[in-house]
């Protein structure tokens, strides 16, 4: 059969862009233009939803990626690899942070001191820090909120078991501030004059205590030199010091008289700024009526809301809305951790048969939990539907008719190890229904068969065809790399063959680790 131009050109275009999107999504798989990396390790009591493919971040660049997450006993261990030219040093610690609103997890670095030397290549980091716990900081909150409405509560119990011993306060505060008013009116002059004294007497102490203070100093080294070179002097000092005390005992009456003086001025004082006094008193009067009248608006506040009144009285006093609040915040956690815990697989492959004919398709899966998963595929064949036309004079002439098809299916996976997994997949197949069948003996290896077509309308012009029966094994050689081969239509004799084909199937972690190193905007 001749091909046309437009045919021979789409096809150039399709394999340009097939190849141009192997090149962008494997890029940062070929060793060729990767840059060397060391391995370490480091162990954590809880990883808080790292996962493998997760990027590593050195002092806040990126630096590598976590290569693979085991729990050994009570502990997670975590291998990483950096680039060769980051050094770690020996005192290093590793935490695990969040990106952006999404929360997406990655493993921070803290390279450490260099004084301490190099950590070497394939150690383990003896320091780390876990993550928070989202749904612990959500019940202490709620803790918290419950503590808060008790302290009202208890504040409001307080305040109405003292209220008569509130009001007799401020009935003696009342009375001690006219008490005050008329002892200040009483003595406002002579409070006047023994401020004037007391200032003068700052005064002059400011200007002779220096002096008295150096001349102590230099009496007590002097004393020190006496003391150790002139001791027989020190009895004539004691017996002057004697005849000073006699002296002091004719001066004592006269310093009596004089803070007797004292006393008296100070009562002038205050008898000559009664009216300052006064007005002291009237202040501390306002005060006191203000006190009052605050104490009655914090009863007011405190019975509006323990009678439910406003916003915070309904959320101390309605239990019904405080229990709402307690299941919003439990449906937000639970519905932040499915979404965490969903896992996405982009892939796309071809596959070449005996025959000569040739598949391509693209797959997504969705993983909400290891035990399910939904996959969608969109296949083009080469083989098309098969059919025969009549013409003028009894000729048949074969035809093929070329449209894309879709597989839409749910699979369930029955766990016999680790990861060792049956799975029964169930719905389209090609645009028909089916069903099929997998065995995962281990993260490289899966056989899988694939049952369908059973009405043939790909070759309508054969009868008595059976189904389409297809086994085949599946291995992944690195990365999102892997081949497959086995056996097609095997039910059918004049169709029964062989096929082999490769493809490429990236997780989330990996699409953002390769889309995010490449400088293209990615959730």
């Amino acid at each position: 059969m001749n091909l046309t131009t437009e045919i021979k050109l789409g096809a150039f275009v399709l394999a340009t862009s097939f190849a141009f999107a192997f090149l962008i999504l494997t890029f940062g798989e070929i060793p060729l233009f990767r840059p060397e990396t060391k391995t370490y390790t480091v162990y954590f009591k809880d990883v808080g939803g790292l996962s493998k493919g997760a990027e590593v971040r050195v002092s806040g660049i990126r630096a590598g990626k976590v290569e693979d997450i085991v729990l050994e006993g009570d502990k997670v261990r975590v291998v990483f690899n950096v680039e060769k030219d980051i050094k770690l040093f020996r005192d290093a610690s590793a935490t695990i942070g969040t990106l952006g609103l999404m929360g997406d997890k990655y493993l921070a670095i803290t390279p450490g001191t260099p004084s301490l030397g190099e950590l070497p290549e394939n150690s383990t980091i003896s320091t780390s820090e876990g993550v928070v716990d989202t749904d612990k900081l959500i019940r202490e909150l709620t803790r918290t909120a419950e503590n808060f409405r008790l302290v009202a509560m208890n504040l409001n119990k307080i305040l109405e078991e003292n209220r008569k011993n509130l009001k007799e306060t401020l009935e003696n505060l009342n009375a001690l501030t006219a008490t005050l008013r008329q002892m200040a009116e009483e003595n406002q002059d002579n409070l006047r004059e023994v401020l004037s004294q007391m200032a003068q007497l700052t005064e002059n102490l400011n200007r002779t205590l220096p002096e008295a203070v150096a001349s102590i100093d230099r009496l007590a080294d002097e004393l020190a030199g006496i003391a150790s070179e002139n001791r027989k002097d020190i009895r004539v000092l004691v017996a002057n010091l004697r005849s000073i005390s006699q002296d002091l005992k004719g001066e004592l009456p006269k310093l009596v008289d004089n803070l007797n003086n004292l006393s008296e001025n100070l009562s002038t004082v205050i008898a000559e700024n009664r009216k300052d006094i006064r007005a002291s008193i009237k202040n501390i009067s306002e005060i006191t009526h203000r006190l009052k009248s605050s104490s009655k608006r914090l009863d007011n506040i405190l019975a509006k809301i323990e009678g439910g009144e406003g916003t915070l009285g309904k959320l101390v006093t309605d239990d019904a809305l405080y229990e709402n609040v307690s299941k919003g915040a439990k449906l937000f956690g639970e519905a932040g951790d499915v979404i965490t815990k969903t896992k996405i697989f982009v892939g796309f492959g071809g596959e070449a048969y005996s025959e000569g004919d040739a598949k391509g398709y693209m797959s997504l899966r969705i993983e909400p939990d290891r035990r399910t998963y939904y996959l969608l595929e969109i296949v083009g064949d080469s083989r098309g539907r098969v059919y025969t036309e009549q013409i003028v004079g009894g000729s048949e002439i074969v035809k093929k008719e070329f449209k894309p098809e879709f597989t839409l299916q749910i699979a369930k996976n029955f766990f016999v190890g680790e990861n060792r997994y049956f799975t029964v997949r169930a719905g389209l197949k090609e645009s028909t229904g089916g069903i099929g069948f997998d065995f995962v003996p281990s993260n490289r290896v899966r056989i899988y068969s694939d049952i369908w077509d059973t009405g043939r309308k790909d070759r309508p012009g054969e009868s008595g065809l059976k189904p389409n029966l297809q086994v085949g094994v599946q291995f992944r050689l690195k990365g999102p790399l892997y081949t497959r081969f086995g056996g097609d239509d095997l039910l059918n004799d004049k169709l029964r063959g062989a096929f082999i084909g490769a493809g490429l199937e990236f997780s989330e972690e990996y699409l953002k680790y390769l889309l995010g190193g490449m400088g293209l905007p990615f959730p």
